[in-house]
């Protein structure tokens, strides 16, 4: 390890990172520090703390974490890839060693690149909280649930889910949040008490049950029925004013100053009923 990256990495620890970072909130906004860490691959190996005379100080990853504290040698460092993230405001930036983060931090491109990743966010987040959300009808509401639990039926979900699967994660910042949740858990609950649903206890995680296939089944029968009824009934009353229409020709109720011989008119259309 030269001078020139003992230098930068040592600048950089003054800045260390909280043990947990916050990254949402004022308080993610607020956030500036950088994590440094080593990989063998993509295998982490040690989250640098500090640079020593003697090597490089941190904590060695084991057991699914960075937990004992060790010293890598200089001269051990050789063929292990560094990795810096400089977690700025609710963006994080990752570098992959020294002259990648000299390209991006020094200048300046990473603000730009904060910018752009916070307007691509918030901007479609402005305008998705300036529409009115409502949620739809019960068996509406069952069809998503189906839609949703189709690839893995035994998976139980929660009403955040459903949401999240409904209107996408945005909903989550939308004024409308707490009004929109109350109303989808009063529909699951009401799923339950039905029969659609199974309670996995305390009300926040759900499971489908067969039920849910049949009454949507049902409910789909029963539209198309109503659909083909009045459809059938607005043909009828169409029919129906026709007919008493060229009846009241035929009766001399109604003249027409038009040359139109009614008669034939009347048996061409009575060929067709």
């Amino acid at each position: 390890m030269n001078k020139i990256t003992k230098w930068i990495l040592s600048r950089l620890l003054n800045k260390p990172c909280p043990v947990q970072i916050p990254r949402s909130g004022k308080s993610g906004k607020q956030v500036n520090c950088y994590s440094i860490s080593l990989y063998e691959g993509d295998a982490p190996i040690m989250l640098v703390n500090s640079i020593e005379e003697n090597g490089i100080n941190g904590n060695h990853f084991e057991s699914g974490g960075f937990r004992t504290e060790a010293v890598i040698p200089f001269s051990l460092y050789f063929g292990l890839n560094l990795r810096i993230e400089h977690y700025h405001g609710l963006v994080t930036h990752t570098y992959n060693g020294v002259w990648d983060y000299i390209v991006y931090e020094w200048t300046w491109f990473y603000k730009l690149q904060s910018i752009y990743a916070l307007a691509k966010h918030s901007v479609p987040q402005y305008f998705f909280n300036k529409k009115t959300l409502q949620l739809p009808k019960r068996m509406k509401v069952l069809e998503s649930i189906i839609a949703k639990q189709s690839e893995d039926p035994h998976k139980s979900f929660s009403s955040i889910d459903l949401m999240s699967y409904m209107y996408s994660i945005r909903w989550y910042l939308h004024p409308q949040r707490t009004e929109l949740r109350k109303k989808m858990d009063l529909y699951l609950s009401s799923f339950v008490s039905s029969g659609e649903l199974k309670d996995q206890g305390g009300g926040f995680d759900f499971i489908i049950t067969g039920k849910a296939i049949a009454t949507l089944e049902q409910y789909q029968i029963e539209t198309a029925r109503a659909k083909s009824a009045k459809s059938a009934n607005s043909w009828m009353l169409r029919l129906t004013a026709i007919l008493a229409f060229f009846a009241a020709f035929q009766s001399g109720l109604i003249k027409s100053p038009v040359l139109i011989d009614l008669g034939k008119v009347w048996e061409w259309l009575s060929s067709y009923m």
